[in-house]
């Protein structure tokens, strides 16, 4: 053999050990890959395993709190402890606590969560029952303790009818109770045969500010040919006024300025214009 010739079995020897070293590093390169995403999925598993057993108990716990919130309140709602206690009733100046529960009809031993929820209904009720009450709120203040907010139709002045007052609420209505003398501070109103006419002229007196209102002592309604709603209004300062019930609230507030530049007690005509005239000088 020729040196040429056992040199180029060398060459093709190395060769074919150089494909197979790659042929080897290849395969190995493979196994290494396929390993790596076995261990990778291997590791996953566990935690998606945690995660949809997370997952149900949370869905599970939820259930169980709903359905329980439920059936405690369905315990509480037929139970004792939901039956009213202790009633505390605030606003009422004119109504005694009793007349209030006797127009609510709200007693110990009713269920709170009904008078809550049937709070308008029962106001409703109170003022059909007893008209100085204007509004009632109930109001749950404990797990057996309710609190009753009145509102009232002031009393605003006393209806004169022959000897006997009666009370005038501010809705307008007048109290069937009679009295032999008015109470101090509210005007007497005198004159009115027409609930309508003194319905009307209380509308308008409540819109007047306190400080005109308190200067009030008798509203009489004197209707003439020419006025059929002329109002005479006697002053507690001794003054007179002329104007109609339909425009009291609107002429009244000029009162006061055309009082302080009269130089006697006299007559404010306030019916077409505003003027002001001494007693005895013109015939009112």
């Amino acid at each position: 053999m020729s040196k040429r010739e056992s040199k180029k079995e060398q060459r093709e020897y190395a060769k074919r050990l150089a494909q197979i070293d790659e042929q080897y590093d290849a395969q190995q390169q493979t196994r290494s890959t396929h390993g790596k995403r076995k261990k990778t999925i291997g590791n996953k598993l566990p935690n998606l395993k945690k995660q949809r057993h997370w997952a149900t108990t949370l869905r599970a716990g939820s259930l169980l709190l709903f359905f329980g919130i439920i059936l405690a309140c369905m315990l509480y709602l037929v139970a004792p402890l939901s039956k009213i206690n202790q009633i505390s009733v605030v606003g009422n100046h004119q109504v005694t606590r009793n007349d209030v529960l006797t127009a609510t009809k709200i007693k110990t031993g009713n269920f709170i969560w009904q008078a809550v929820w049937h709070s308008n209904q029962i106001s409703l009720q109170a003022q059909q029952q007893n008209p100085e009450i204007k509004r009632i709120q109930v109001k749950a203040t404990g797990l057996q303790a309710v609190k009753l907010v009145v509102s009232e139709n002031k009393i605003v002045g006393f209806l004169k009818r022959g000897t006997s007052y009666y009370p005038i609420l501010a809705s307008g209505k007048v109290k069937q109770n009679k009295l032999s003398q008015p109470e101090s501070g509210q005007p007497i109103f005198t004159g009115f045969k027409s609930a309508v006419v003194l319905q009307r002229t209380i509308k308008q007196y409540e819109q007047l500010t306190s400080t005109v209102k308190t200067s009030v002592s008798e509203i009489k309604f004197q209707p003439t040919k020419n006025d059929s709603k002329r109002l005479r209004i006697f002053m507690n300062d001794g003054n007179e006024i002329l104007v109609k019930y339909s425009s009291l609230t609107k002429k009244m507030p000029y009162y006061p300025s055309i009082a302080q530049n009269m130089s006697a007690n006299g007559v404010v005509n306030l019916e077409l214009g505003a003027y002001s005239y001494s007693y005895g000088t013109k015939d009112h």
